[in-house]
């Protein structure tokens, strides 16, 4: 089975950061930062942009280096900068215990790895298909998952805490007097999504207002969710429903992408109504209006993937754990008071 090519978009995925930034990398071109070209030209070579890659250790200089695969979903420009600060964490968690690292996505012949010797564990980073997980079981190493579990696979799992987020989320809005909150995400998504959907509803009826709770905006996360979210809102306007005085979002990109269709319907955030994110990603501090969302430690999660698959290393006999990663509210200028308070 032959290695499909790995694109520019592939490397922008795996890093973080735009197809752009990475073309003036790879074309020898200025403007780029002396870290963030380092980690582009890094996650190239190991991807096989260059040529079709004898895949070993990161170091060329000491081929006995033990190392670490690190399998990445094929992902889409809108998670991207979520997945290349973990992707960051497990780097610098692997830097400070001189392990090195092979990075490959999803789509790769992982098949053809099997080879590969002085493979100490394996990290698969996001939703990987139960395929990809029992080929990556035949190299009979310890498997850690990042936001992801199979009930075929058995493998401890990390994730960032969904259900603690939106109840601190859900929490803080009801404090300051809303109770029309709706939710905002595709529950089929990811069960990251499903997770927060739950902290908010729960959330909502521990404090007495289960009558308050309204069927989340459940629209499919894709090119489309603008123009499917203003559908949305005009239909519920023209059924005389009251505009909700906040958007509990399950993520930052889908935040933002509320709050443009918002203003394009002439509804002004947040004097009109709130919005709130998730994640926390670059452009949350400086979009208009700034963000409110919750940090996810994204690095952390990739740091403590590395502690903990180590551990499985010397501890293979204890049953899988899953580990939960606290997040920090972030207070912005997108929430406020409900209208006429």
């Amino acid at each position: 089975m032959s290695r499909k090519k790995v694109t520019m978009q592939q490397i922008a995925n795996a890093t973080g950061v735009s197809k752009y930034v990475v073309s003036k990398t790879l074309n020898g071109k200025p403007g780029v930062s002396e870290k963030t070209r380092e980690k582009i030209l890094f996650v190239a070579k190991q991807l096989g942009y260059y040529s079709e890659p004898t895949l070993t250790s990161t170091s060329e200089k000491d081929e006995s280096k033990s190392f670490i695969l690190v399998v990445i979903q094929n992902q889409s420009q809108n998670d991207s900068l979520y997945w290349g600060k973990i992707i960051d964490g497990i780097n610098e968690g692997l830097n400070e215990r001189k392990l090195g690292m092979v990075i490959v996505i999803e789509e790769q012949n992982i098949e053809g790895l099997i080879r590969l010797t002085h493979l100490t564990g394996i990290i698969g980073v996001g939703h990987l298909s139960t395929d990809v997980l029992l080929n990556l079981a035949q190299f009979q190493v310890p498997l850690l998952l990042i936001n992801h579990e199979d009930p075929v696979i058995q493998a401890d799992s990390i994730y960032a805490d969904d259900l603690d987020g939106l109840t601190r989320t859900t929490n803080h809005l009801l404090g300051l007097g809303h109770k029309n909150m709706v939710y905002v995400g595709d529950l089929t998504f990811s069960k990251s999504f499903y997770e927060r959907w739950l902290g908010f509803r729960i959330t909502i009826e521990r404090a007495g207002l289960g009558d308050y709770i309204q069927a989340p905006v459940d629209l499919i996360y894709n090119e489309f969710f603008e123009e499917n979210f203003i559908e949305w809102l005009v239909n519920r306007l023209n059924e005389g429903e009251a505009l909700p005085t906040a958007f509990v979002c399950s993520n930052d990109d889908i935040a933002q992408k509320v709050i443009r269709s918002l203003r394009q319907s002439q509804i002004s955030v947040p004097s009109d109504c709130s919005v709130i994110g998730f994640d926390n990603i670059d452009s949350s501090s400086y979009f208009d209006p700034p963000l409110s969302t919750v940090q996810v430690l994204k690095e952390a999660i990739g740091k403590r993937a590395v502690s903990k698959l180590l551990w499985r290393v010397e501890n293979i006999d204890y049953p899988p754990e899953k580990l939960l990663i606290k997040g920090e509210l972030i207070l912005r200028k997108s929430t406020g008071v409900p209208r006429g308070k």
